[in-house]
């Protein structure tokens, strides 16, 4: 069995109070990198919902943005069908958190499970919420590549039971800030972020993504409310990615027979799923009016008729082709073979992955990175082979071999330790010379380079004093440190004396032989917070446009 570990289920950390305002009442569900609590304002009573990361990706940079990213993209698009997300901040293990609306209700993946294949009288109304969801954040420049029933959340809003919530922008491709396409620092050049079941062919080839993989995929969750089925399934993720880019999807009319699918639907639904995203609606606002003028007597949307050849060995990337009904359709001499480790059963919807975009390559080999938990992260698993089938070749009987020289042995590397500081509140550490963020206090710890002797360091926290340390670069080491809350500063204005106050020449307090007179007691100010514990803010970009 070639899968990556799972991480350690997080710890549960029910009854932490965040920012002294958020309460965690009880967890509601945990994923590959983040665990959800049911919270409450302590000050309003309102409840909430809490996406904490999970400690243990908490000191890795690249995965605390995506992960805040989230919070970014779903405030920008400021829409009723997209959850909102209000607030923002660190954990007092060191790990970061954003605060969401609470949802009461259900994702669609469990209402396709009991209730499809479901009337288009049904289906209507949810995909047109869908779309003004999409639409909103396609006019912002955010495109969510990991649409998924798991991922449309029904509530009972305005009377209507199924008023749907699109949640987890947590890969969404922010164009604003990827402005050639590259993914910028959070997604690596040929990497593939998605859910197999649901990605667009050119997501699977690990091309440039654009606003109309998010019509592919809806179009994959039209079919499955309607028909109860997917278009495409496979023993394995990459069987799956295969088919997205290669096979003709079954008819929703022909996959359920008895669910009453009329031609213009089904047209609606085939020209979401066409491989050439050429030939798919261009926008949701063309899907959604497509949605409308079912059954007003309209001209039915054209689904193009495409080839789809198998690719060579040639390390091009794959062709979608229009095609006549009278041509034939094209094949390869060599068909591809794709080889992949088995994988664990039960794990199959909720399957998320990422790795370099090699399939339509033959003859090399494809470096495989998923992770188990729907809409999170990857972690590495070893390579993946794709190969192609090669002529035979001549039989050389090869010289006996010679015997390999003994190996020179190689020290191993020396990691920096890993060192902890645990403090009395969430704070972070810096380097004392250059200001340079090392982490955070907590169990997740931080490293320090070997070598040089003891680094001295600041445990700096919002409202209280920064506290100086020097730490011995030991591996495991445990610091406690106390931080002192900052005295009130009390700001005195010049001007008349007030009666009471004490006139020039009258007993200081403290002298002897003197009444000091009645103590005055300043009024206590409360610190004023420094920001969110050196967190980059997600909001802080946030567009103002409608």
């Amino acid at each position: 069995m070639l899968l990556a570990p799972a991480p350690a289920p997080a710890r549960d950390i029910s009854g932490t109070l965040l920012l002294d305002r958020y309460r965690l009442l009880k967890k509601l569900g945990e994923g590959g990198m983040g665990t959800v609590y049911l919270a409450e304002h302590v000050t309003i009573k309102k409840r909430c919902a809490i996406k904490l990361l999970n400690p243990e990706y908490a000191h890795k940079e690249e995965l605390v943005q995506r992960f805040l990213q989230e919070a970014r993209a779903a405030s920008m698009i400021a829409h009723e069908n997209v959850v909102e997300i209000t607030d923002f901040g660190a954990a007092p293990n060191g790990s970061v958190f954003f605060v969401m609306e609470m949802l009461v209700g259900e994702d669609l993946s469990d209402t396709i499970k009991r209730e499809a294949p479901m009337p288009w009288s049904r289906v209507a109304p949810m995909a047109l919420q869908i779309c003004r969801a999409l639409g909103a954040a396609h006019s912002k420049g955010i495109v969510h590549r990991d649409m998924k029933p798991e991922n449309c959340f029904r509530v009972d809003r305005h009377g209507n039971a199924d008023f749907i919530k699109v949640l987890d922008f947590g890969i969404a491709k922010v164009t604003s800030d990827d402005p050639d396409g590259t993914g910028g620092r959070l997604t690596s050049t040929g990497m593939i972020f998605g859910t197999p079941t649901y990605m667009s062919p050119e997501q699977a080839q690990g091309q440039r993504v654009d606003l109309r993989s998010d019509i592919y995929a809806l179009g994959v969750i039209l079919y499955e409310l309607l028909t109860g089925k997917v278009p495409f399934s496979a023993d394995n993720f990459m069987g799956i990615l295969t088919k997205h880019m290669f096979d003709e999807p079954p008819a929703p009319s022909v996959a359920a027979p008895n669910a009453d699918i009329s031609p213009e639907v089904e047209a609606v639904v085939l020209k979401c799923l066409q491989k050439d995203r050429a030939f798919r609606f261009q926008t949701m606002e063309e899907l959604a009016a497509a949605i409308v003028a079912v059954g007003t007597g309209a001209s039915p949307v054209t689904v193009v008729p495409e080839a789809r050849a198998r690719p060579i060995s040639e390390g091009r990337p794959t062709a979608f082709l229009s095609r006549s009904d009278s041509s034939p359709r094209p094949r390869a001499a060599g068909e591809v073979t794709l080889a992949e480790p088995q994988r664990e059963p039960g794990r199959r919807r909720g399957l998320l992955v990422a790795f370099v975009a090699g399939v339509a390559v033959v003859g090399g080999s494809v470096a495989a990175l998923f992770a188990l938990g729907g809409g999170d992260d990857p972690l590495p698993i070893p390579p993946v082979a794709v190969v192609a089938p090669q002529p035979p070749q001549p039989i050389v009987t090869p010289p006996p071999p010679e015997p390999d020289p003994e190996p020179t042995p190689v020290a191993p590397a020396a990691s920096d330790p890993r060192v902890h500081v645990i403090s009395n509140v969430a704070a972070e550490v810096f380097d004392a010379g250059d200001g340079t963020r090392l982490g955070a206090t907590g169990d997740v710890g931080f490293t320090l380079p070997q070598g040089g002797g003891p680094r001295k360091v600041l445990v700096r926290a919002s409202g209280y004093e920064d506290l100086a340390l020097e730490i011995e670069p030991t591996p495991d080491l445990r610091v406690d440190a106390e931080l002192k809350a900052k005295k009130p500063v009390i700001a005195v204005k010049p001007g008349k004396p007030k009666p009471g106050d004490p006139k020039p020449g009258d007993p200081k307090p403290g002298d002897p032989g003197k009444d000091p007179g009645p103590a005055v007691e300043p009024k206590p100010v409360d610190p004023k917070p420094v920001g969110s514990m050196g967190l980059k803010n997600p909001f802080e970009t946030r567009s103002t446009g409608g």
